[in-house]
């Protein structure tokens, strides 16, 4: 697929003004951004010191200070804890999940002045002073803006100010976000018998287990978002209000992530998720039915608010080498994140039970997932695209391995023709056929692929996969006509998304 580095004339040719305006948007690409995708944390709560357990860090690149709403999901994407920060002026956090869920203790951000020695440093390790291109602030960068400039925006009388962290999580709260972030490791996994509801009639499935096997003894899982917003507050990106008052949309944030198990001697990084906000998003995006484009938080800023978040979408389609399918000293663990545009929840995933935050059950459909292809190194391939997803129905049914909002789930669990090879995932709705009106497609995800390669107990690496297509965005790329060879830009600019 050609890499998408986009000359997007979104506010010039696409909308007929006279300058031009470089973007990203619709690129999957590391760049400042206002939400911050956390798409895959993990944490051993059997051992929390030396197993596994997540870093993750938030930068503010802008000389302004900013208010960061950091929210905490599920892995069945029930938002469970929140809280904010404040970020002066080119400051960077850095988190690790254990000292928040295991240990209580949310990051202290205050209100205050810079400090009277905040300044320039004339040296650094290697050159002297920067006389070429003249002193810090003639030409180049704008001073750090203290946090105090914030105002009311986030002062110490909020009683959302994150000065007020510095007394830790009581332990009884901290056992009920672990009886909530755990409840996919507890409760009662099924596949649905059909695509109707109710879903009574569980499958006898193989490979078993088909779900990842995980109960309390394997590390919890979970995603993290960090928003720009307004003010200090107390809501859930689900809750109603937080589009409509609290949510900016500041490019300003970058951030990346670290996993880590010292036992194991492990540890991968990566770059987060970056989500640009883009006021004309709906110049080029795909439009959902709901008229908005389709968007990141399309299922809680448009369906709960009727406003847009204007969060650039997430692809729709990826590709990724694996490593050691069958071997037992070398292997591969494929992460996915994935998201619904239209619902609280992706439509191949039910909760079963009258408390959204703590189901009875969770019941994995087949109905409404993903079509995979898998190439050995010899061009061998083994392909699940029946009409065009898998389906129940037939000599075979195909579990449907990914149900949860975020996992990792090992090779061995999908139908590889070799040991070595690559896999081309595809989901709804670069999956639908051809062609079909937008109006009956049930949903628009929006997914995030990654792998993990690890070997012989001795060395781990993580990688994104590489994007192959984003119907969200351009709705022309669906099965088999996907992002390869695609002209992103052509003689009268950026292109418009047929969806459009």
């Amino acid at each position: 697929m050609k890499r998408f580095v986009t000359l997007a004339l979104v506010s010039a040719l696409v909308l007929g003004a006279s300058s031009i305006v470089y973007a990203n948007v619709c690129a999957f690409d590391a760049v400042p951004a206002a939400t911050i995708l956390f798409p895959f944390v993990a944490l051993d709560y059997n051992n929390p010191l030396a197993g596994t357990s997540t870093t993750f860090s938030i930068t503010n690149v802008s000389a302004e200070a900013q208010v960061v709403h950091v929210t905490v999901w599920t892995d069945f994407s029930a938002a469970i804890l929140d809280f904010n920060i404040l970020l002066t002026g080119y400051d960077v956090i850095s988190m690790n999940i254990r000292d928040i869920l295991v240990n209580g203790q949310l990051p202290v951000t205050l209100y205050q002045a810079n400090p009277a020695t905040a300044g320039v440093s004339a040296n650094g390790p290697v050159s002297a002073g920067n006389t070429l291109n003249g002193s810090w602030l003639n030409p180049g960068m704008d001073p750090p803006q203290p946090t105090i400039d914030l105002g009311t925006r986030c002062d110490t009388t909020n009683t959302s100010y994150p000065g007020l962290y510095a007394t830790p999580i009581p332990p009884g709260f901290l056992g009920l976000f672990q009886d909530y972030l755990q409840v996919s490791q507890t409760v009662d996994r099924q596949h649905s018998n059909d695509c109707f509801k109710p879903y009574d009639d569980p499958y006898t499935l193989a490979p078993t287990p088909y779900w990842a096997e995980r109960d309390t003894t394997y590390p919890t899982w979970m995603y993290i978002t960090a928003d720009v917003v307004e003010n200090c507050n107390k809501l859930f990106p689900d809750a109603f209000g937080y589009f409509t008052s609290e949510i900016r949309f500041d490019n300003v944030l970058i951030g990346d992530v670290f996993w880590t198990n010292t036992d194991e001697r492990f540890s991968e990084a990566s770059n987060a998720v970056h989500l640009e906000a883009d006021l004309d998003l709906g110049a080029v995006a795909t439009t959902a039915p709901s008229t908005f484009p389709v968007s990141f938080y399309h299922r809680y800023a448009v369906v709960n608010e009727g406003v847009s978040d204007f969060r650039e979408p997430l692809p729709t389609a990826w590709a990724f080498r694996y490593l050691g399918a069958g071997l037992n000293n070398i292997g591969t663990d494929v992460r996915v994140w994935k998201g619904s545009s239209a619902v609280n929840w992706t439509y191949d995933l039910e909760r079963v039970g009258t408390v959204a935050v703590s189901p009875d059950s969770l019941v994995a459909s087949n109905c409404h997932a993903y079509t995979y292809y898998a190439w050995d190194e010899d061009e061998n391939v083994t392909t699940v695209s029946t009409v065009p997803w898998s389906m129940p129905g037939g000599e075979s049914v195909i579990p449907n391995l990914l149900p949860l909002e975020t996992q990792e789930v090992p090779i061995d669990q999908f139908d590889t023709p070799g040991t070595f090879g690559w896999m081309l995932f595809v989901w709804p709705a670069s999956n639908y056929p051809p062609g079909a009106p937008m109006d009956n497609f049930d949903d628009f995800y929006q997914t995030w692929m990654g792998v993990k390669y690890s070997a012989a107990d001795q060395w781990s690496a993580a990688m994104d996969g590489a994007v192959m297509a984003n119907f969200n965005c351009f709705s022309d790329q669906v099965l088999p006509n996907l992002g390869v060879n695609y002209q992103y830009v052509d003689t009268t600019g950026y292109v418009i998304s047929p969806g459009n």
